[in-house]
Order: C-alpha cells, then sequence, then structure tokens
C-alpha cells in the first residue's frame, strides 16, 4: 500500500510542476502587457496609419479635440515604458482632482479610470444631482 501511495504522491507532484512549468511563461506575458514595445512610426505616418478605427474614434473625443495626443497618455512609441494601457499617473497629469476623488474611494481599489471609461471614446458625464432637487 505504501509504494501505491507514494507513486500517486509522486504522480501528483510531477503533474503539479509540470502546469507550474506551463503556466509561467503565460504569467511573465501578463507581467509585461503593459510595456508593448511598439515599433518606430515612420516618418509621415501617425497612429492612425495602422489603428485607423481607434484613431478615429480618439480624435471625436474630448481629448482628441483638445489637442491630448497618444503619447501624453502613452509614452512615446519605442520607448521601453510605452503603455498599452495608461496608468492612473497618465490620468494623475491633468485629472489630479478625478485621480484623488478615485483613490479615496474604497468601492474604487486597484481601479483606473479606463476601468469604466473607455480611452478612446471617452464622453464627459456630469453628476446627477441630489434626489428630489
Amino acid at each position: 500500500m505504501n509504494s501505491f501511495c507514494a507513486r500517486i504522491f509522486g504522480l501528483t507532484l510531477f503533474v503539479f510542476l509540470a502546469l507550474a512549468i506551463a503556466v509561467q511563461p503565460a504569467i511573465a506575458q501578463q507581467d509585461q502587457a503593459t510595456h508593448i514595445f511598439h515599433r518606430l512610426i515612420p516618418a509621415g505616418d501617425t497612429c492612425a496609419s495602422c489603428h485607423k478605427a481607434v484613431y478615429d474614434q480618439w480624435k471625436a473625443s474630448p481629448h482628441g479635440t483638445n489637442g491630448v495626443e497618444c503619447t501624453t497618455c502613452r509614452g512615446e512609441t519605442t520607448a521601453k515604458d510605452f503603455a498599452g494601457k495608461p496608468g492612473l499617473s497618465s490620468c494623475d497629469t491633468c485629472h489630479a482632482d478625478q485621480v484623488a476623488q478615485l483613490k479615496s474611494d474604497p468601492f474604487m481599489k486597484g481601479k483606473t479610470c479606463v476601468s469604466c471609461h473607455q480611452a478612446h471614446i471617452f464622453v464627459e458625464h456630469k453628476k446627477a444631482p441630489p434626489a428630489g432637487k
């Protein structure tokens, strides 16, 4: 009976280690997801050259109409810290009051602006007036 238990234990340990090894590249890939290495944009091209639909959405948004360029939030396309999804610190540069409010709300812990607002089609909204007014 002991040799049977030892075999089962050994097999279970082997399967666990094989799964851990298989999952490791996926975890590493997730860690690098915010550090997308983008190619250099050729002279005369813009973000719209490859990302036309997203660029058109951005262009019609408040950020686009106010001239906030892609690189303002994401960084330079060839930089090692180019943000595939900009972090909260990018929003904090221009929207300090809103970011402070987000950080102080326990419900919003771990969330960023783009958790609720799509960055390229963001539409401004006003808070609803208190009930009864």
